[in-house]
């Protein structure tokens, strides 16, 4: 039997053949008809990998190839026949020492990079998660092939957040994710990668491989002592293993270091442990991994281009005894500039706010249902208009979320109203934020109740099942005209076109004509039971805007509309009487054709009260939305919607339904009000009347509206 090795052939993989049929010289033969038909050929390596640009540019996808040897290669007819398709045009070739990039959108790449060797289009488009990418010559042989991934020992920076994949040594092989490394991650969002130069992170030699780095704990105690352990190799021998780590809390940031000690295995391949000292309450460290190969190569793990450039521990004993999830923000960097850019912005339109890739803090997060807690590190804080948004890494979400709101508006009642508002959303099926009440500490200092909500964004639309390839757009009550008003947030460089092109079908039809426009164009389900819960609850605001609009573009090719922002609901409008006693929002409110009450009746006038709003109307009063007026307006949508209505208020708009949900809140946050406010519970204190009043007026509301909308509902023919 004889046992070929083909390793010096094929550098990116190694085949063993093993057969007992051939005889030696047949067998020798063949190894050196492989040699001369690839020669220099088997020096072209897969370099480069852009598979996932930031900001949804997937015309700027990349491969880019490197010719290691000395002679120049002729890549006529050569192909990527995995992952995408894309054959080298005749005259093609690759000099010695020169790199060549394979695009999506050549013109587009060349725009952006400028004078490289490009060239393309390649056809089909590379998978941000998982893809194998085969490049073969003319004679149909495997030359080099890479089957990359966004998760598990691959890098996580190529993953959107600006970087490339990077083959870090060119003389190792392609098959293993420890040669293949991020790009420099730029400060802020922007395309990086190296094409058509010598990676970032080139080194000749692959350095030590770190892996399975395990802590005895994820949530050690004041003071406990944890042990890291991890695996290290390299085909030489390890020289030196080091962990550093930084300690943040309080005013200073201290930095410290151990030799981790081999305890099994040899120098080629061995485990290594350290005992990491215990630290205080409250403390995160940060720790990362320097090994050293017998040549002086070094890899430090994490690595240093990733989103997250360390392992983290946080110090803490378990949540306090309270009904609602409680959550600790770290800032451990500079904080990030607030707002955004985007058309209907009050920014200016000169001035574009460039999103940064680092993380500035780390949100430790204690769930009111679990013991422990979860620590998401290296994210980012950003202020936000009563409150900050907390944005998590790809890779690590908060129970699917990418990115939440920490509230905490001027009036307390909006936390209690934006929450109940979005039950009744949630009660009546339609796709609606997560939300819920937190007790929040920030750089160790108690801030009391928060309202977390999630971002409506990509990660929102894939919780709730639906495609996030689409359009996203926010509603907002300034600006002029239909762009203005709506910050687009997904696919942001293709344009309102599709917006504009609806609204112009909308209003160009009527009867019969609009309506099948309606049920081609809408989730006409959806749609109702948005505008049912906005009359259940009286969201006078989000017939008009403060809410999201979608547009699945690539599927169902249907909008649907999503809840935000539901803070003044339930009673409440610009100039509401202080107990809230407001229960008669038309039935035709936020229809086209609908008329003001100050100039059509006094019967809205309550007791001579001002009601004037930003509208010069009543406070209450806005003109009929974009989509609410002309979708309640046509007779085939709106009598569904009236019977909806009608469904629901009989039968989920009910105490036996709503009033659990207002008495389960009260329950939980009758605790954290009483803790604000320093009292021994004796209820006497003037927070805890209000919020007793504010309870009160929710289960008023619900009596009292849901009698209107009933009383009105028989009134009509």
């Amino acid at each position: 039997m004889l046992k070929v090795d083909f390793w010096p052939f094929f550098p990116a993989r190694r085949f063993t053949f093993m057969t007992t049929k051939f005889p030696a010289a047949i067998c020798s033969l063949f190894l050196l008809t492989a040699a001369v038909a690839l020669g220099a050929d088997r020096d072209v390596i897969i370099n480069e990998v852009m598979y996932h640009p930031p900001e949804q540019l997937e015309e700027l996808q990349y491969i880019e190839l490197f010719n290691r040897s000395s002679n120049s290669v002729s890549l006529e007819n050569w192909a990527f026949t995995k992952g995408v398709r894309f054959t080298f045009p005749k005259g093609s070739n690759l000099g010695p020492g020169e790199f060549l990039v394979v695009t999506r959108n050549a013109t587009a790449l060349k725009k952006t990079y400028g004078a490289i060797p490009i060239v393309g289009d390649f056809s089909g488009k590379l998978s941000h998660k998982k893809d194998r990418l085969e490049l073969v010559s003319s004679g149909k042989e495997l030359v080099d092939w890479v089957e990359y991934q966004d998760h598990g020992e691959w890098p996580a920076a190529p993953d959107g957040y600006s970087s490339s994949l990077e083959r870090i040594s060119p003389s190792d092989p392609s098959e293993l994710p420890e040669n293949w490394a991020s790009s420099r991650l730029p400060a802020f969002v922007s395309l990086g990668g190296t094409p058509g130069k010598r990676n970032d992170s080139f080194l000749p030699k692959l350095p030590p491989r770190v892996s399975h780095v395990v802590f005895s704990t994820h949530q050690p105690k004041p003071l406990e002592r944890v042990r890291l352990s991890c695996e290290i190799a390299h085909p030489t021998g390890v020289k030196e293993s080091v962990v550093f780590w930084n300690v943040f809390g309080g005013a200073t940031v201290s930095t410290n270091s151990l030799p981790l000690k081999r305890v099994s295995g040899d120098e080629r391949s061995g485990k290594y442990e350290v005992e990491i000292p215990g630290q205080n309450l409250g403390k995160l460290l940060r720790l990362v991994i320097k090994a050293t190969g017998s040549e002086g190569e070094v890899r430090v793990s994490p690595n240093p281009f990733e989103p997250r450039p360390s392992f983290s521990l946080f110090y803490h004993t378990n949540r306090a005894s309270t009904f609602v999830s409680q959550g600790i923000l770290l800032q451990t960097g500079p904080t990030e500039e607030r707002g955004s850019s985007g058309p209907g912005s009050r920014r200016s339109s000169s001035v574009q706010r460039r999103e940064p890739v680092r993380g500035n803090g780390a949100f430790v997060y204690f769930s009111e249902k679990r013991q422990g807690w979860e620590l998401f590190d290296h994210i980012r804080i950003t202020p936000r208009k009563a409150g900050m948004k907390v944005r998590f890494l790809n890779d690590q979400k908060l129970n699917g979320m990418s990115t939440v709101n920490l509230v905490l508006e001027q009036a307390p009642r909006f936390l209690l109203a934006e929450h109940l508002a979005y039950e009744i959303y949630r009660l009546a099926g339609v796709p609606t934020p997560y939300s819920e009440h937190i007790r929040l500490n920030r750089n160790g200092r108690e801030h009391g109740l928060y309202l977390l909500i999630e971002q409506p964004n990509r990660s929102f639309l894939t919780r709730n099942g639906r495609d996030d390839s689409g359009n996203l757009y926010k509603l907002l009550w300034y600006g002029n005209g239909v762009v203005e008003q709506h910050e687009k947030k997904t696919n942001t460089r293709l344009g309102h076109g599709d917006l504009v092109s609806l609204i112009e079908g909308l209003n160009s039809r009527n009867g019969a004509a609009q309506w099948d426009f309606i049920e081609k164009n809408f989730n006409v389900e959806e749609c109702i039971n948005y505008f049912v819960v906005n009359m259940c609850i009286q969201n006078w605001d989000g017939f008009f805007n403060n809410y999201f609009t979608y547009h699945d573009a690539g599927g169902s090719k249907k909008w649907e509309i999503y809840p935000w922002d539901e803070d003044k609901t339930w009673g409440d409008y610009d100039g509401a009487s202080p107990s809230y006693d407001w229960y008669q929002l038309p039935l035709t409110y936020g229809m086209k054709g609908d008329r003001s009450p100050s100039r059509s009746s006094s019967l809205f006038n309550f007791g001579g009260r001002n009601q004037n709003g930003p509208f010069g109307e009543m406070g209450w009063w806005r003109p009929p939305g974009y989509f609410s007026g002309p979708l309640l307006a046509n007779l085939e949508f709106r009598k569904r919607f009236l019977l909806r209505l009608k469904e629901f208020t009989e039968q989920s708009f009910t105490e036996q339904k709503v009033a659990p949900l207002i008495d389960s809140m009260e329950k939980r946050l009758l605790p954290e009000i009483q803790f604000k406010a320093g009292n021994r519970g004796d209820g006497r204190s003037q927070q805890v009347v209000e919020f007793k009043a504010h309870m009160e007026s929710f289960r008023r509301q619900l009596v009292e509206r849901r009698r209107f909308i009933l009383s009105e509902l028989r009134r009509m023919p």
